[in-house]
């Protein structure tokens, strides 16, 4: 059987179909109106770079009047573009793949050409799109994307004379490389220069001016902001690696940190480290630390950190002491440096992203391995579309829809470490990527310059390793949302640090949020605007997306908070009224004085609405157990149910026909457990309470479910699920859901616990 011939840059596809190809560009400068003397026409240049009317000599306000556009024509009708495909060509592969499911394509006489256009060359990437027209007529043939094609993304090697028309370029493997330190440097360079929104951890606005006048000057880290411990390397001339307490080596060292900034490393341990810092050894650390005895991604982000001209490096296992480690507050070292984590990743000069490493062990530098392509790279020559000369060489390339997840997406620890950041050099699977505040590029790839973020808009080139500042256009609420969405679809190794791995980033969004003028609060998980009683209700409306996980062992947080289960959970967002108050609550910090970590058992609040028991909802419906989906919005109606489809059929001969049904979501197996138990007695079913947190509008009400009395809580309240009350299609004449709701159930004060 033959071996299918993978490409690649150094060995390009290039067969007898699209050997003679050429994509040709054509340069123009299009006509412009201009609106003080109605001329139409192409604007003049002038000496100084500008664009001027021919007519009044009004200033055209742009940067540039030149467009490139290109267009590579195919030399084959539909038929052989079939044949070409079927005989392995991959350019011409990938137009059957776009065409093939037009049946009206099939038939008749067509032309089919890729084309693509920009305003400017250099900044840019450049695609190419496909194109059809009838053979006949010239009219244009609409084909959709949806056939399964997009862009042909056109890469050039740097010093190409191509690659002046195009920012793509191949992918740089080998992340230990000058060219990928030279990039790394390149990136800090300028963000240190030219982006003053890089400057803070706290953009409040979007309209906070991005770039300043000239060059910015030399950046400080506040004495407030450096770590407790970190790690002094030395010089790349004479390296050293020993531990240094910051406040006890006095002014001169706190002045060098604040003057030459330091880096932070965010990576996944993995397991436990060859070498930690520990009560034990803390005063040898101090003295010398052997490279060899650390795991190698430690070693990696040593010698990163000296490369790209740092002598100071903050890693959590070598300047936190890790005794202890069960997340539940009896480490007094970490529960106080967790606290500064803010301080630590939000102020650190940049963050090293091993992103690619699963465990420490691993390491981040070696060479990466080709995925290939979907397409391509195949050769074609660039060439000017009036004279024919030959510019350059370019390489057409698709890449795949997907790519797989870096390993230091799936941890729960480094979700914050990434979001704190400022400036983060990620060594993804792939190769070298830089994510800042303000803009994000690759060593390689379709954005090799640094690119202003657009917000909103794509927030980095890898997907999960991002600062916060990018979802600067949300609201807090909104962005508390978003993190805590992707948190719980995490892991973390010690199920004691739910709330611990991501406290820093919550006083983070707080501090925002007080200085937009909100008065946001943060209670055991959930983001509280204290002017709007509704925020209450909507972060308790949280829901589970796999109720199959169970409950932590250990008491780690009030079932009334997504931290109280485990597993990936979805936001609520109300939709209309406020049916319920939260009156008060409480709560006790694990450690002294840290308000955004764990929790000491007894955390409650006190939640006034309107409540039916379950044996009142039962005289006039039925129950319908549900199964979460991965929607972000809870919308009950669009569940499943989990016994299949409901064959509501059977209701049609009963005397009692169920005027609503109740749509139930449990927390986890315990709770569903427990619900059932409840349901199935009939002198228990008045301990299962319905209280109702949203409306919407008569088609039914939503809200918690909640079991008064669980376990020795003599009339203390426990979470079990959510629910969803809606009117079925024999209710029609009786009143509405909410209606119904409201007048049936009874004001009560719970506390849920």
């Amino acid at each position: 059987m033959k071996v299918p011939v993978v490409s690649t840059f150094k060995n390009p596809h290039s067969c007898r179909h699209c050997s003679g190809i050429h994509l040709d560009l054509d340069v123009r400068r299009p006509k412009l109106p201009c609106f003080w003397c109605d001329f139409d026409g192409v604007p003049k240049g002038t000496s100084h770079g500008k664009y001027i009317c021919e007519q009044c000599t009004r200033e055209f306000f742009i940067r540039d009047n030149t467009e490139h556009h290109f267009t590579l024509k195919l030399g084959y009708d539909v038929g052989g573009i079939r044949d070409a495909a079927e005989e392995g060509c991959e350019l011409y592969s990938w137009v059957w793949r776009g065409i093939s499911r037009e049946d009206s394509l099939k038939k008749g006489k067509y032309r089919v050409e890729l084309y693509g256009w920009k305003t400017r060359g250099g900044r840019d990437g450049l695609g190419l799109m496909l194109r059809v027209f009838d053979g006949v007529t010239g009219e244009r043939v609409p084909v959709l994307v949806a056939n399964g094609v997009g862009e042909l993304d056109v890469y050039a090697f740097e010093g190409d004379a191509a690659g002046v028309y195009t920012s793509c370029r191949p992918y740089v493997r080998d992340v230990r490389s000058e060219e990928s330190m030279g990039f790394a440097r390149g990136c800090l360079r300028g963000c240190l220069e030219g982006h003053a929104w890089c400057r803070t951890d706290q953009i409040i606005e979007i309209d906070m001016p991005r770039r300043p006048v000239g060059v910015l000057g030399g950046e400080r880290v506040e004495y407030g902001d450096i770590p407790s411990r970190v790690l002094d390397l030395g010089r790349l001339d004479e390296p050293r690696l020993r531990l240094v307490e910051t406040w006890e080596e006095g002014e001169e060292l706190l002045g060098r940190i604040s003057r030459g900034g330091f880096v932070a490393l965010s990576y996944c341990w993995g397991g436990d480290q060859r070498a930690k810092l520990l009560s034990e050894n803390l005063d040898a650390y101090k003295r010398s630390i052997d490279p060899l005895s650390l795991d190698q991604t430690l070693q990696d982000a040593i010698w990163v950190a000296r490369q790209v001209g740092f002598q100071y490096l903050w890693i959590d296992a070598l300047c936190i002491i890790q005794d202890n480690l069960d997340g539940f507050g009896t480490n007094p070292d970490k529960a106080f440096e967790i606290t500064r984590m803010a301080s630590y990743y939000g102020r650190a000069t940049l963050t090293i992203s091993a992103a690619s490493a699963s465990a420490a062990a691993e390491g981040f530098l070696a060479p990466r391995a080709f995925s290939p392509f979907r397409t391509g790279p195949v050769c074609v020559l660039l060439r000017n579309h009036d004279t024919k000369d030959i510019i350059g060489t370019v390489y057409l390339v698709e890449e795949h829809p997907s790519t797989p997840a870096e390993p230091i997406t799936t941890r729960g620890w480094t979700l914050q470490e990434s979001l704190l950041s400022r400036r983060i050099l990620v060594f993804a699977q792939r190769q070298l990527y830089w994510s800042c505040v303000n803009s994000f590029a690759g060593a390689g790839g379709d954005v090799t310059v640094l690119t202003d973020r657009m917000i909103p808009g794509r927030r980095s080139l890898v997907e999960g390793v991002y600062p916060v500042g990018s979802l600067i256009d949300t609201s807090t609420t909104a962005q508390w949302g978003v993190i805590v969405e992707e948190y719980t679809r995490r892991f973390l190794g010690q199920e004691g640090d739910k709330l611990w791995a991501v406290g820093a980033l919550a006083e983070q969004i707080v501090k925002v949020g007080r200085a937009r003028g909100e008065k946001k609060r943060y209670v055991a998980g959930l983001l509280i605007d204290e002017e709007d009683k509704k925020s209450w209700l909507s972060a308790l409306m949280w829901r589970p997306v796999d109720p199959g996980r169970k409950r932590p062992r250990r008491y780690r947080a009030p079932t009334w908070s997504w931290a109280g289960v485990n597993g990936e959970v979805r936001v609520g967002r109300l939709q209309n009224e406020e049916p319920a108050v939260v009156e008060n609550w409480g709560v006790e910090f694990a450690a002294k004085g840290a308000e955004y970590g764990a929790l000491k058992p007894g955390a409650w609040l006190r939640l006034r609405g309107t409540v039916m028991t379950a044996e009142e909802v039962g005289k006039y419906g039925v129950v319908i157990w549900v199964k979460s989906d991965n929607s972000a919005m809870v919308f009950f109606q669009s569940f499943e149910p989990c016994d299949g489809p409901v064959d509501r059929s059977k209701w049609t001969g009963l005397s009692d026909q169920p005027l609503w049904e109740l749509k139930m979501l449990e927390d986890s197996p315990e709770d569903k457990e427990a619900i059932m138990t409840t349901l199935a007695n009939s002198d228990f079913q008045s301990m299962l309470l319905l209280i109702a947190l949203d409306v919407w509008h008569t088609q039914g009400v939503a809200g918690i479910l909640v079991e008064r009395g669980a376990g020795d809580q003599t009339g203390l309240c426990q979470r079990r699920g959510s629910f969803f009350l809606e009117k079925t299609d024999y209710a029609r004449g009786h009143p509405d859901v909410k209606s119904n709701f409201f007048e049936l159930g009874h004001t009560e004060t719970l506390k849920i616990i």
